[in-house]
């Protein structure tokens, strides 16, 4: 078809196509304008005034558009980094224009039924393109599948949200942690049609009132994990010097339907993720999934264990703490089967948590006199590494051995981690009790003996 405005047009699929030559970046390219018509029924005045618009502003969207594209690289990097061998311009604080525009192609200008248009991007760390949104009073970079079934709402609150096509509407907080400025995804549990809650609406207004006193106690928290004694963490906090402790960085702030909120956050020490739940009383360690599905779980909240959910026979949560070199995310599982959590076993955990530091120190003797006594047999089973010989083991070497997978509280107020060792074939458990170490061989004995 000839359109008055548009051109000379031809149909594919769901849009109407032409070409256009561009000079973009440095490159010379073919654009390709896609006008949105799944159902045939014809091109949208809004949609011809919306090319207009974009022809009109063009230089200034080719002048932006690199900003919002860089802010989405950056926000995305740890992610990108997984996938791509960056080189050392690719990286965080290193990356700029032409850096960027070496590893995308801007493809396409795509127009929406309701008259929103922007770029359609290809990159070569993801299978999935990504979209500059022009048309809003604040450009956004959003998905391709997200632009072609584009749902958006200006809500007062929140601003501009663009809905993720499954369960969530999307929008951007600026912030700046660990003095470095940052985007955070705002995630809004909720479909198309349901828009947003007041209960959510009221959550963020909480939210920000108290985001720095949550920032604050999130990096206590890991700084106490990371000293293993809560009191020396406060005393370095209160000190003249400036603590940091950046290994847990928000990348995304949830808030459900009922108004439950917490962040989303990328943990260096194992380059993964990890929620913090923000709305009760104790701020617990949590699985992403399980902040997002938050109302409809299983769980309980505990004066003493936080927010904890049923996993079997037990309520379990997440922490983070420090056994060997690094930090390390655990569950710690409360065994109830029938009963509630007991007030001996809330005690055993807080003197636990209270005195890990000197706990440790009796384990690494216990555990090298174990290792000592047993090293003969060892040898014929094991292959052992020069550093870790009977020659050159140390207090300090010997923990590396164990790999402490779950901390375990049973009814009868016995706490213990479970390990894996390569000297054990069936694991170990290292009880604490009474202010002492036990090991436990094989490690399901703790559990009945």
């Amino acid at each position: 078809m000839k359109d008055e405005i548009l051109g000379e047009l031809e149909f594919n699929k769901y849009v109407w196509v032409k070409s256009l030559n561009k000079s973009l970046y440095g490159s010379e390219i073919e654009m390709r304008v896609l006008v949105q018509d799944e159902n045939q029924e014809g091109i949208l005045d809004v949609q011809r005034k919306a090319f207009q618009t974009y022809m009109e502003n063009e230089e200034r969207y080719i002048k932006d558009a690199p900003n919002y594209i860089l802010d989405y690289y950056k926000w995305n990097f740890e992610e990108i980094d997984r996938v791509v061998e960056l080189e050392d311009s690719d990286q965080k604080d290193t990356i700029n224009e032409e850096a960027l525009f070496a590893m995308c192609d801007v493809n396409f200008l795509f127009i929406c039924r309701d008259g929103s248009f922007g770029w359609i991007i290809a990159s070569c760390w993801s299978d999935e393109d990504i979209a500059v949104l022009f048309s809003e009073q604040g450009p956004r970079v959003i998905t391709r599948d997200q632009l072609r079934h584009l749902h958006k709402l200006n809500d007062p609150t929140f601003g501009l949200l663009v809905h993720d096509g499954e369960k969530a509407w999307k929008g951007l907080e600026q912030n700046s942690f660990f003095d470095a400025p940052e985007n955070l995804e705002i995630e809004l549990e909720g479909s198309a049609e349901e828009g947003i809650t007041p209960a959510q609406q009221k959550a963020y207004s909480d939210y920000l009132q108290k985001k720095e006193s949550y920032f604050a106690d999130m990096n206590k928290k890991l700084l106490t994990a990371y000293v293993r004694d809560e009191k020396l963490a406060d005393t370095m906090l209160e000190s003249e010097y400036k603590v940091v402790v950046a290994t847990a960085l928000p990348k995304v702030l949830f808030i459900d339907r009922e108004g439950n909120y917490g962040w989303i956050c990328y943990t260096s020490w194992d380059k993964s993720y990890l929620a913090l739940h923000l709305s009760a009383e104790i701020h617990s360690w949590m699985y992403p999934h399980e902040l997002r599905g938050y109302s409809s779980a299983e769980k309980i909240y505990d004066k003493v264990f936080g927010t904890m959910f049923r996993e079997f026979s037990t309520w379990r949560k997440l922490d983070v703490f420090r056994m060997k070199e690094d930090l390390q995310t655990s569950p710690v599982s409360v065994s109830t089967y029938e009963n509630d959590i007991t007030d001996e076993q809330r005690a055993i955990y807080q003197d636990y948590m209270s005195n890990l530091s000197n706990y440790i120190e009796k384990l690494k003797t216990e555990l090298l006199d174990y290792y000592l006594h047993y090293y003969d047999s060892f040898e014929d089973y094991v292959e052992i590494p020069e550093p870790m010989d009977k020659d050159h083991i140390t207090r300090d070497k010997v923990i590396r051995i164990l790999s402490f997978d779950h901390l375990l509280i049973i009814e009868e107020g016995r706490l213990a981690w479970n390990c894996e060792s390569p000297t054990e074939e069936n694991g170990m458990a290292i009880e604490w009790v009474d202010g002492n170490v036990n090991v436990i061989i094989p490690m399901s004995s703790f559990m009945y003996s």
